[in-house]
């Protein structure tokens, strides 16, 4: 995008008493870095560290639990439950303040999303509620247990400032306890905090405010929709917005959505990117302090939200997973070089929920910076990379970043492999984005690419490597279907093979079910046959596949679960169902969507052809991108 008079989000601004050296934000995204009693770890100031080395302006540093009662809505959580834990929040705050970046500190209570296998105890809520999520029916709050509640948060509030933190942000959003009693779908009280659902919030902010004075920074983190039939929406939050900001709030930060609605919270790639940006903008028309706008942003997309008025900062969270030096890119007008994040949920989303420690499909280095720091080589090599996929390309480029002279060989007429494919449909533009990011990586460090170049045994042993990575991937193999006539997903993307006006996909993996939609979305009758009883992506990453569910839903495919496709026929495809019976399904075209196979043959052919050979990527196992990532930076660290 054009610029005119410089980036807005490097514009300082002053939020409270406190100057903020730019508007970028590091939105507070939980990792589970820290020690399992909640305590600080060097894990955790590294992760943080890095993006205050990047350019943020400013952190949020993920939600804390306020109390060891109640209040711990996920395993290893972060605390701010114990004046044990000021040390270690204080050596946090001054590590991320050292790079002139702020640090605020979110103070949360999880509520009715507990888990209780977490505190041994039943959930409370403002009302008796099952949760969707956990199958535990909460328990209502007494009166005495609110105004506990209270407290706890404004004795967080004190450790949070005598750990050194800048501010801190009231975690209100996404269901937990404050957002529930201010949402009507989740509050169903009858005395006067149901009637006044704004009263906690309020009175959280208030002993907040009392108990840190006027120079310390307090935001509120509000959910502006729950996007569920009977729940929050815009105009509950403008009208709740003005009365915490007359509570003495510095800032309102506007997120979205409840644990059942989180494909909003984290919008995957089959939603539009700024998918929040309009709420922001609905609460900042009704107060006079900074509003944080976020929600799947770009620098492009929170430029244009500065611009355009809609916000006054721009937090960003997966974003700065893939690229800790976002910030710093956009300030030396090197956004092209802004790695970009695939917006899978996999792997940050899925090892959340698994209670795992944080990592990132596209940086292996997200949560493990000091172990994967790329330094110079002790020595430097001749490395041979043979295969110009994602796996080739990522290995290539960290090897040369350690001063490795580094040649790939790829036998097409380009680089990307599979990648190529993935990045055709519309919902998979991130993808495509990523394979421009790596093509231009290579170019500029120096390595030297040989396209329709087919690495044989004899060519090999010639260039004679001191390293040898094989990354030739995987194929489609053959089998009773693809001899009778189908097509493969791979060839339908890459337009080698037409697709007539209804197709029958087999498959209901990541690959079928984003085929089929590829199809149904250009207009094509389609029907997705999968084998097992569900599909594979409806639980791979719960909230943020449900993104591609609702999609295949408004798309009108044909689904088929539990049946087997037997064989290929003119003019349709028979398949079997769970109870052995056959079933014709008529269509014009069958894509073949399932059964990607290592190519091992030719892996063990390359094997004697150098000292030290390494096989990484598909063609180890067919898998996903964060697998391939991994791979190529184990090898490239290693040699």
């Amino acid at each position: 995008m054009a610029i005119i008079n410089g980036w807005e989000l490097l514009k300082p601004i002053k939020v409270g008493n406190k100057k903020l050296k730019n508007r970028m934000v590091m939105a507070p995204l939980e990792n589970h870095l820290n020690n399992a009693d909640g305590s600080v770890s060097k894990k955790l100031i590294d992760y943080y560290v890095e993006r205050a080395k990047g350019g943020i302006g400013t952190i949020i540093v993920q939600n804390t639990h306020v109390d060891d009662q109640y209040s711990n809505s996920a395993l290893s959580q972060l605390g701010v439950y114990s004046d044990n834990l000021i040390a270690g929040l204080n050596e946090l705050a001054e590590a991320v303040q050292a790079f002139g970046t702020a640090a605020f500190l979110q103070l949360g209570h999880g509520g009715y999303q507990c888990n209780p296998n977490i505190a041994k105890r039943q959930p409370v809520a403002p009302s008796a509620m099952l949760s969707v999520t956990t199958g535990v029916t909460a328990r209502e709050l007494t009166i005495a247990e609110i105004k506990e509640i209270e407290d706890n948060f404004a004795i967080a509030a004190r450790r949070a400032k005598q750990a050194g933190f800048d501010g801190v942000e009231i975690h209100g959003a996404h269901g937990y306890l404050l957002s529930e009693f201010l949402s009507p779908y989740l509050n169903h009280r009858t005395d006067k905090y149901g009637y006044d659902r704004t009263l906690l919030g309020r009175r959280v902010i208030s002993k907040i405010r009392n108990m840190v004075g006027s120079d310390f920074v307090v935001g509120y983190r509000i959910t502006a929709c729950d996007f569920v039939p009977g729940g929050l929406v815009l105009e509950d939050a403008c009208k709740a917005a003005p009365m915490f900001e007359s509570e003495g709030i510095d800032y309102i930060h506007v997120s979205a959505a409840i644990y059942e609605t989180g494909y909003y919270m984290s919008a995957s790639s089959y939603m539009e990117r700024a998918n929040l940006v309009e709420l922001a903008a609905g609460v900042k028309q009704v107060v006079g302090i900074p509003v944080v706008s976020v929600g799947s942003h770009t620098v492009e997309t929170g430029e244009t939200a500065l611009r355009e008025g809609k916000a006054d900062l721009v937090a960003f969270a997966r974003g700065l997973l893939a690229d800790p030096e976002l910030a710093k890119k956009v300030a030396e007008d090197r956004i092209e070089d802004i790695r970009p994040c695939l917006r899978s949920g996999y792997p940050c989303g899925k090892r959340f929920a698994q209670g795992l420690s944080m990592r990132c499909e596209v940086n292996p280095a997200c949560g493990r910076e000091e172990e994967y720091r790329i330094l110079p080589a002790g020595r430097k090599r001749t490395v041979l990379v043979v295969g110009g996929g994602l796996a080739g390309m990522e290995a290539a480029r960290v090897a040369a970043l350690r001063g490795h002279q580094v040649t790939v060989l790829e036998k097409g007429d380009a680089l990307g492999g599979l990648l190529r494919a993935a990045s055709v449909p519309d919902f998979k533009v991130e993808v495509g984005q990523l394979l421009a990011w790596l093509v231009r990586q290579m170019e500029r460090g120096g390595i030297d690419v040989r396209l329709k170049t087919e690495a044989t045994q004899d060519l090999v042993i010639k260039l004679n490597p001191e390293v040898l990575i094989v990354a030739v991937g995987s194929e489609y193999g053959a089998n009773r279907l693809t001899a009778s006539g189908s097509v493969t997903g791979v060839q339908v993307l890459e337009g080698e093979r037409k697709v007539g006006k209804s197709a029958a996909v087999v498959g209901g993996g990541l690959v079928g079910c984003e085929t089929a939609l590829y199809l149904a979305e250009q207009g094509k009758r389609i029907t997705l046959v999968e084998a097992l009883d569900e599909l594979p992506e409806a639980w791979v990453n719960g909230g943020l596949e449900a993104g591609l569910m609702l999609r295949i839903e408004k798309a009108n495919i044909t689904v088929r679960t539990g049946w087997h496709a037997e064989e290929v026929r003119d003019g349709g495809v028979v398949c079997l169902d769970k109870h052995w019976r056959n079933h014709l399904i008529e269509t014009e075209t069958v894509v073949l969507a399932a059964g990607l196979t290592a190519r091992t043959e030719l892996v063990e052919s390359f094997q004697n052809c150098a000292t030290e050979v390494y096989a990484i990527g598909d063609c180890v196992e067919a898998r996903r991108i964060h697998e391939a990532s991994q791979d190529a930076w184990r090898v490239a660290l290693r040699i």
